[in-house]
Protein backbone atom coordinates (compact mmCIF):
# COMPACT_ATOMS: atom_id res chain seq x y z
CA UNK A 1 0.00 0.00 0.00
CA UNK A 2 1.41 3.54 -0.98
CA UNK A 3 0.77 6.84 1.16
CA UNK A 4 -2.13 7.84 -1.66
CA UNK A 5 -3.87 4.25 -0.67
CA UNK A 6 -3.44 5.25 2.79
CA UNK A 7 -4.99 8.27 2.74
CA UNK A 8 -7.79 7.08 0.36
CA UNK A 9 -8.92 4.17 3.13
CA UNK A 10 -8.29 6.90 5.92
CA UNK A 11 -10.66 9.36 4.09
CA UNK A 12 -13.12 6.81 4.10
CA UNK A 13 -12.66 5.38 7.55
CA UNK A 14 -13.61 8.66 9.24
CA UNK A 15 -16.79 8.44 6.77
CA UNK A 16 -17.69 5.39 8.33
CA UNK A 17 -17.50 6.63 11.25
CA UNK A 18 -19.72 9.28 10.55
CA UNK A 19 -21.93 7.62 9.23
CA UNK A 20 -25.21 8.39 7.76
CA UNK A 21 -23.60 11.48 8.48
CA UNK A 22 -21.45 13.78 5.69
CA UNK A 23 -18.78 15.65 7.13
CA UNK A 24 -16.65 18.44 4.95
CA UNK A 25 -13.16 18.06 3.62
CA UNK A 26 -11.68 20.23 5.84
CA UNK A 27 -13.08 18.43 8.66
CA UNK A 28 -11.43 14.89 7.50
CA UNK A 29 -8.35 16.21 6.60
CA UNK A 30 -7.86 17.46 10.27
CA UNK A 31 -8.84 14.79 11.63
CA UNK A 32 -6.95 12.44 9.32
CA UNK A 33 -4.17 14.83 9.38
CA UNK A 34 -4.46 14.37 5.36
CA UNK A 35 -3.52 17.56 3.12
CA UNK A 36 -6.84 19.40 2.22
CA UNK A 37 -5.98 19.75 -1.81
CA UNK A 38 -4.65 16.44 -1.58
CA UNK A 39 -8.04 14.77 0.13
CA UNK A 40 -10.62 16.86 -2.18
CA UNK A 41 -8.58 15.21 -5.17
CA UNK A 42 -8.78 11.83 -3.85
CA UNK A 43 -12.85 12.42 -2.65
CA UNK A 44 -13.28 12.82 -6.24
CA UNK A 45 -11.66 10.14 -7.58
CA UNK A 46 -13.82 8.37 -4.53
CA UNK A 47 -17.13 9.64 -5.47
CA UNK A 48 -16.65 8.81 -9.20
CA UNK A 49 -15.77 4.98 -8.24
CA UNK A 50 -19.10 5.42 -6.47
CA UNK A 51 -17.78 4.99 -2.77
CA UNK A 52 -18.97 8.04 -1.70
CA UNK A 53 -21.59 10.71 -2.68
CA UNK A 54 -21.18 14.42 -2.38
CA UNK A 55 -23.55 17.29 -1.60
CA UNK A 56 -22.43 21.48 -2.53
CA UNK A 57 -23.93 24.22 -0.34
CA UNK A 58 -24.26 24.82 3.63
CA UNK A 59 -25.02 21.57 4.64
CA UNK A 60 -22.83 20.05 1.86
CA UNK A 61 -20.36 17.67 1.93
CA UNK A 62 -19.22 14.20 1.78
CA UNK A 63 -20.48 10.91 2.86
CA UNK A 64 -20.46 7.24 2.20
CA UNK A 65 -22.41 5.78 -0.43
CA UNK A 66 -23.25 2.67 1.94
CA UNK A 67 -23.08 1.78 5.32
CA UNK A 68 -19.74 0.59 6.59
CA UNK A 69 -21.13 -3.14 6.74
CA UNK A 70 -22.32 -2.92 2.81
CA UNK A 71 -18.39 -1.79 1.76
CA UNK A 72 -16.16 -4.40 1.10
CA UNK A 73 -12.69 -3.51 2.00
CA UNK A 74 -11.79 -5.79 -1.35
CA UNK A 75 -13.15 -2.30 -3.51
CA UNK A 76 -11.31 -0.17 -1.70
CA UNK A 77 -8.21 -1.94 -2.42
CA UNK A 78 -6.40 -1.89 -5.86
CA UNK A 79 -4.53 -4.83 -7.22
CA UNK A 80 -1.43 -3.64 -9.07
CA UNK A 81 -1.35 -4.37 -12.70
CA UNK A 82 0.27 -7.08 -14.39
CA UNK A 83 4.32 -5.75 -14.80
CA UNK A 84 4.93 -5.42 -18.61
CA UNK A 85 8.68 -6.24 -17.93
CA UNK A 86 10.14 -9.60 -16.44
CA UNK A 87 9.60 -13.16 -17.66
CA UNK A 88 7.70 -16.21 -16.54
CA UNK A 89 8.84 -16.11 -12.26
CA UNK A 90 8.03 -12.72 -12.35
CA UNK A 91 4.53 -12.92 -13.60
CA UNK A 92 4.09 -16.45 -11.86
CA UNK A 93 4.91 -14.04 -8.53
CA UNK A 94 2.76 -11.18 -9.58
CA UNK A 95 -0.53 -13.86 -9.87
CA UNK A 96 0.55 -15.08 -6.38
CA UNK A 97 0.50 -12.18 -4.52
CA UNK A 98 -2.70 -10.92 -6.77
CA UNK A 99 -4.32 -14.36 -5.42
CA UNK A 100 -3.54 -13.56 -1.85
CA UNK A 101 -4.61 -10.02 -1.56
CA UNK A 102 -7.70 -11.35 -2.62
CA UNK A 103 -7.89 -14.45 -0.01
CA UNK A 104 -6.70 -12.14 2.68
CA UNK A 105 -9.26 -9.03 1.95
CA UNK A 106 -12.31 -11.54 1.43
CA UNK A 107 -15.51 -10.81 3.91
CA UNK A 108 -13.69 -7.97 5.01
CA UNK A 109 -15.47 -4.52 5.61
CA UNK A 110 -14.98 -1.17 6.56
CA UNK A 111 -17.16 -1.95 9.38
CA UNK A 112 -14.79 -4.44 10.54
CA UNK A 113 -11.41 -1.86 9.96
CA UNK A 114 -13.72 0.40 12.32
CA UNK A 115 -13.88 -1.91 14.98
CA UNK A 116 -9.90 -2.27 14.52
CA UNK A 117 -9.19 0.86 14.85
CA UNK A 118 -11.61 0.95 18.01
CA UNK A 119 -9.56 -1.93 19.66
CA UNK A 120 -6.19 -0.23 19.18
CA UNK A 121 -7.67 3.26 20.14
CA UNK A 122 -9.16 1.42 23.65
CA UNK A 123 -5.82 -0.69 24.44
CA UNK A 124 -4.33 1.27 27.62
CA UNK A 125 -1.39 2.99 27.73
CA UNK A 126 0.56 3.05 30.44
CA UNK A 127 3.49 4.92 29.44
CA UNK A 128 4.83 7.71 32.03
Amino acid sequence: MNETEAYRLDALLELGRAWPQSLTVAEIARRRAIPVKFLARLLGELAREELVVTARGARGGVRLAAAPDDVAVARLMRVQPQPEAGGPAVRFLWARTAEAQVRALAGLTLAALLAVEDEANATADFAI
